[in-house]
């Protein structure tokens, strides 16, 4: 198995050269992440330059990049609050659900049913403090890693399907040309022929 260094994210990503604090974000971000998702890659089987690729090249989409490990929604969540229908597909249940469970982590781990089921599943209370997701480098790895496990993408993944991948993370196949270009970039820095 590879180990992923930040000069693997930088080979993944597309860079923020023209905007300084973007890029800035982006570099610090993959130098934080890098050694967490070696260790969280351990734990779920994320374990074949393939499985990596994939992962690395939907992490790089959901997160901007690398750049950013929160979501910034159109009408900044209200659109999935509690009683409307991406609300409800979210298992958003109370009034400013919608704004507290934003997409966070390397792959927007989005609304209140995710943090719960993600709470649960470590003991820990990411319900209460959703931001966690974002402002932990481990935990934002934790979380994808997670996620990706419980959705059995590892199959995909050897399968090499990024369209099942893609609508299994995203539930469409939104910024499917840039997770393709991303999984490319990264089959190329992993060495895949």
């Amino acid at each position: 198995m590879t180990e992923v260094t930040a000069d693997i994210l930088w080979s993944v990503a597309r860079h923020f050269l023209h905007k300084e604090s973007l890029l800035n974000s982006q570099t610090r971000n993959m130098h934080a992440i890098a050694p967490h998702l070696n260790h969280w890659f351990t734990v779920y089987n994320i374990n074949t330059d393939l499985r990596i690729a994939h992962f690395l090249a939907q992490a790089c989409v959901e997160s901007n990049n690398f750049g950013q490990m929160t979501e910034v929604p159109a009408h900044g969540g209200v659109e999935y609050d509690a009683g409307t229908r991406i609300g409800k597909t979210l298992g958003n249940t109370e009034k400013g659900d919608g704004p507290k469970f934003i997409g966070r982590g390397l792959f927007d781990l989005t609304g209140r049913y995710n943090y719960q089921q993600f709470s649960d599943a470590f003991d820990k209370d990411y319900v209460e403090h959703p931001e966690a997701v974002s402002n932990n480098p481990y935990v934002a790895v934790k979380a994808a890693c997670y996620f990706w496990d419980i959705k059995k993408l590892n199959t995909y993944a050897d399968d090499d399907d990024i369209d099942k991948i893609t609508h299994v993370i995203n539930g469409g196949v939104n910024g499917l040309a840039d997770r393709k270009a991303a999984l490319r970039r990264a089959k190329h820095a992993l060495e895949i022929k």
